[in-house]
């Protein structure tokens, strides 16, 4: 009897070292999915976070097309600078031609006045 329960506990213990042996082999299948599970639900999370960013933005084409509007009112807004910087050169020339003449008139009149003021006739033409 002893050689058989000798024989019954080396199986026994056979069939531990075993499932020993099966159970290690489990739990490091068990570690690389729970890595790969963890590095899911980082992922997962991750994209979330953008998910969510993204949502708050506008839609390209809406932002085109404001893009689009403001590109238009600064054209118009560059055209109507340029036309008052038009307006305003005019004036500045329109301004110095009178300047010249007030100045040309106050010469002429001074000159008049001194001649008359010597004593001379009336002017001819």
């Amino acid at each position: 009897m002893n050689v058989e329960e000798k024989k019954n506990y080396d199986v026994i213990y056979k069939e531990i070292e075993k499932q020993i042996v099966d159970a290690r082999a489990q739990i490091i299948d068990c570690k690389s999915e729970l890595v790969q599970a963890k590095r899911i639900r980082k992922n997962r999370q991750e994209y979330d976070v953008l998910a969510k960013l993204i949502q708050q933005h506008p839609l390209r084409q809406e932002t085109m097309k404001e893009l689009e509007e403001l590109d238009k009112e600064t054209k118009h807004l560059q055209e109507a600078n340029q036309k008052l910087e038009d307006k305003l050169e005019t004036r500045r020339k329109e301004f110095h031609a009178l300047m010249t003449s007030i100045y040309e008139l106050t010469q002429l009149l001074d000159g008049e006045f001194v001649f008359y003021a010597l004593g001379g006739s009336t002017m001819q033409c």
